[in-house]
């Protein structure tokens, strides 16, 4: 296996298990009313989707890429911020 599947993979994991963690939080603070399995699901996904494609742009080792996929979003949007991208935009 690849570093870039290896990336996907752990990512993927790390997307499911931070929107594991989000229900299991809401759940616990007594918060997360009539579950709704289609809504559950349909979170665990996308994190998990979002989670791959963080950790095939870490493509340093599955760790890293692992806690890329936790962090989602949160990574892509800061990668994005700190290219030369993200550096334009800032400055039109």
């Amino acid at each position: 296996m690849n570093t870039i599947e290896t990336g996907v993979i752990a990512g993927f994991a790390g997307g499911v298990a931070r929107g594991l963690s989000s229900f299991l939080k809401k759940r616990k603070a007594g918060t997360s009313g009539k579950f709704n399995y289609s809504y559950f699901f349909t979170t665990v996904f996308f994190s998990g989707i979002l989670g791959g494609i963080a950790g095939a742009l870490a493509e340093s080792n599955w760790k890293t890429a692992f806690f890329a996929g936790y962090a989602g979003m949160d990574f892509i949007e800061n990668l994005y911020k700190s290219s030369p991208l993200g550096k334009l935009k800032e400055s039109a």
